[in-house]
């Protein structure tokens, strides 16, 4: 029989990962091209650490909220600690600063909780509303991508707002999303570094520019759910008898 050769497209053995946070952190969201390239580097210890926690922020956020609130602030504050030490000159200076930036978002957190909370939630929304915003504007044959940052204003003020009206509603979207976007980075990135699958995994999102955004809403929908029909239960169990 002949053999099927499928083309998979060049991508770097290494992406580096700094460079890849630093887009999104200076407000340019990366394109799918250098996301999987960051996949790509990925080691497989990474890989499976990333799925585990994606699972416990994907099905468990409204219950442990408070924690998973303080630990992204903790990342947020090394991240931007790490940038701010580099400034300074001094042995090890990024390290220090990350990791005062880390204790500092972190304690911040825990009494601000609900301001933490809007911030988070913000940063959810304008994640979904950059994305709304690029795939109306490609599906009407306009270049949306310059513009795509007033969707994700909007979804920045939408959903920090929300925090302060329905508190549950937006903590159960950004640990759903939140989760599923770990969830199947980890998985990705553990699938690229089997032999036999990683052709087809790269040839199937390569090809289809959507399909990484439908994977990963689709976990997000399910874990949204899960996440208020469990906390209405909870709610229910609660309710003292007429």
């Amino acid at each position: 029989m002949p053999s099927t050769v499928i083309n998979m497209p060049e991508v770097p053995t290494s992406a580096p990962s700094g460079e890849f946070f630093d887009k999104i952190f200076s407000l340019r969201m990366p394109e799918q091209a250098e996301f999987m390239s960051f996949l790509t580097s990925m080691g497989v210890i990474q890989g499976f650490l990333l799925i585990a926690v994606g699972v416990v922020y994907l099905l468990t956020g409204w219950k442990i909220f408070k924690t998973l609130v303080v630990v992204n602030a903790a990342v947020l504050g090394a991240y931007g600690g790490y940038i701010f030490g580099g400034n300074f000159q001094g042995e090890n200076m990024p390290v220090f600063g990350a990791i005062a930036g880390a204790l500092l978002l972190a304690v911040l957190a825990w009494p601000l909780m609900k301001y933490a909370v809007s911030l988070m939630g913000g940063l959810a929304g304008a994640f979904v509303g950059y994305g709304i915003w690029a795939h109306a504007a490609a599906a009407l044959g306009r270049p949306g991508h310059e513009f795509a940052w007033a969707g994700g204003l909007i979804g920045l003020i939408t959903m920090g707002l929300l925090a302060f009206v329905i508190f549950r509603f937006v903590i159960t979207v950004f640990t759903s999303l939140q989760g599923s976007a770990m969830m199947v980075s980890g998985l990705i990135a553990v699938a690229l570094k089997v032999q036999s699958v990683s052709p087809r995994v790269m040839s199937a999102l390569s090809g289809n520019k959507m399909l990484l955004h439908l994977l990963i809403l689709a976990p997000a929908v399910v874990g949204f759910v899960y996440q208020n029909s469990a906390a209405a239960a909870k709610a229910k169990k609660k309710k003292p008898p007429e």
